[in-house]
């Protein structure tokens, strides 16, 4: 269970200082998609270490064009995604998680179907 959360006050300002940090790490990448608290407006830090980070993690579900090797693998994920860690973004002096998610065999149909399903807010990045 996660932890409490307290969100950022300046979600829009935060919003597009993310997505301008984030283009260096989309250039490996075909198609990327923003979704969870970034794209909900609800990014923050959380009171006690969740994954081990305070920051709320960044979320990009992507189909790449390689897999870099700096990329840290974590697993396989909701039984329709592997996850990696692709990075690090400080905000307010806090780290967030840059999470890739790539749907098995680059089907983005399995993403789709998961966006509807739990309505998820899906902002196109690439």
């Amino acid at each position: 269970m996660k932890p409490e959360k307290t969100i950022y006050a300046d979600q829009k300002e935060i919003h597009d200082l993310i997505i301008d940090k984030l283009k260096p790490y989309l250039k490996n990448v075909k198609e990327a998609y923003l979704i969870g608290s970034l794209s909900e407006g609800k990014f923050g830090q959380y009171i006690e270490k969740y994954e081990g980070f305070y920051g709320s993690d960044i979320d990009v579900v992507i189909i790449p064009i390689k897999i870099l090797s700096e990329w840290k693998y974590e697993g396989e994920f909701y039984n329709w995604h592997k996850r990696y860690n692709a990075g690090i973004i400080k905000i307010k002096d806090i780290e967030h998680p840059i999470n890739f998610m790539i749907p098995f065999n680059n089907n983005l149909d399995l993403f789709w179907q998961k966006a509807k399903e739990l309505k998820w807010k899906v902002e196109k990045l690439k």
